[in-house]
């Protein structure tokens, strides 16, 4: 019987091995494995090119693509992976640089572009420590992207590549950068990705002792809520004061509103903190508010025909200028009072058309309230 060295013995067994962890990874990964084993572009016309059999499909689920070479990958076309995909860049003993040019695409079908689905399957790149991601060149719609489905529409959010970073199909959202133009390792990408909230306004007005804040977002991806913050010390401490549930995925104009029916005497600051289903947060800017020396005001009857009464409660020391505007902006009459707090000060309204109007009172100390009036004939 003819032995083996140990030399022979321990070729075998890393051959055993490599089989094995071949038979491994095609098992976990039903889409394939494929394995770079050169430098060069990712995508060629004709041939494995840089692939150890053959390259990755433009549309691939539940693959594994190992790119563990020493030098620079071209990206070089568009990629579209889902259901639990991984790619790794990079590894022991290899320095690999992922490249991404511009493509001159006007689409993302033909961009230079990896794009992972959101559809909850956990889809990731994983870069490894010495190795890196190169987007700086990137065109439009170029890069590290992240595919939410909203509807009908797709939301791709870029995670590596240059301004704009958010669309809804191939048709651009925002114009805020993306999160970066370059990654190096350690780093990870994930299909759920950190996703924004573009908030388009945000607006805090006193009404008659309370504050109502009103914001609109143009878009939401992965969004989960809104926290509604205040502070009463310029910012130094911050406190929950509501939650809003947020739409999830969206890319049409949606509307929230919240009411502060206690706020603190003074000037008060608002924020929202707009948490997304992964717990990231951002934070919108800050609105301030002031609630003075008068704390509310009654007008009744409401409607009027023939006259109305204000009634001011607050501080009896401060005066108080009462204007009375029709919807277009116009004085229609106009009274200051001094020693407000505590008084009634009657309107008559019997000669103005019917309809909506405005009483604005402004307290010497500079807060404002506004109360809506209907007059009827």
């Amino acid at each position: 019987m003819h032995s083996l060295n140990m030399k022979q013995i321990y070729t075998l067994i890393l051959a055993t091995s490599a089989v094995f962890s071949s038979l491994f990874a095609s098992a976990q990964y039903s889409g394939g494995t494929y394995t770079a084993v050169q430098a060069g572009n990712w995508h060629t016309t004709s041939g494995p090119g840089i692939w150890q059999a053959a390259e990755p499909p433009q549309n691939c689920s539940n693959c594994l693509i190992v790119l563990n070479v020493s030098g620079t990958i071209n990206l070089n076309t568009n990629v579209n992976l889902s259901g639990g995909s991984l790619v790794t860049i990079g590894g022991t003993g290899n320095s690999t640089e992922l490249v991404i040019g511009n493509s001159g695409a006007s689409g993302f079908a033909s961009s230079y572009s990896i794009i992972l689905a959101n559809d909850g399957t956990g889809t990731t790149i994983d870069v490894a420590t010495g190795s890196s991601v190169n987007a700086v060149s990137a065109g439009t719609y170029d890069g590290l992207l992240t595919a939410t489905p909203d509807g009908a529409n797709t939301i791709y959010a870029k995670q590596v590549g240059n301004t704009p970073s958010v669309f809804s199909n191939n048709n651009q959202v925002s114009n805020d950068p993306a999160p970066a133009q370059t990654v190096t390792g350690a780093a990870s990408l994930s299909s759920g990705g950190d996703l924004p909230i573009i908030l388009a306004n945000f607006s805090a007005v006193v009404d008659n002792g309370s504050v109502d804040l009103a914001w609109t977002t143009d878009l939401e991806m992965n969004s989960d809520h809104f926290t509604i913050q205040s502070s009463s010390n310029a910012g130094s401490t911050w406190n929950n004061i509501g939650t809003v549930a947020a739409a999830g995925n969206s890319s049409t104009v949606l509307n929230y509103s919240f009411v502060d029916g206690h706020p603190a005497q003074g000037t008060s600051e608002y924020r929202l903190a707009m948490v997304d289903r992964d717990g990231a947060t951002a934070y919108s800017p800050v609105k301030a508010v002031r609630i003075g020396a008068i704390a509310a005001v009654s007008v009744y009857p409401n409607p009027a025909t023939d006259y109305i009464n204000v009634t001011l409660t607050g501080d009896a020391s401060v005066s108080a200028n009462i204007r009375l505007v029709n919807m277009s902006g116009q004085l229609m009459q106009e009274k200051t009072v001094t020693n407000a707090g505590g008084t009634t000060v009657p309107l008559t309204v019997s000669s103005y058309p019917a309809g909506e109007y405005l009483i604005m009172i402004t307290g010497s100390d500079g807060s404002k309230q506004v109360n809506k009036i209907l007059i009827a004939k």
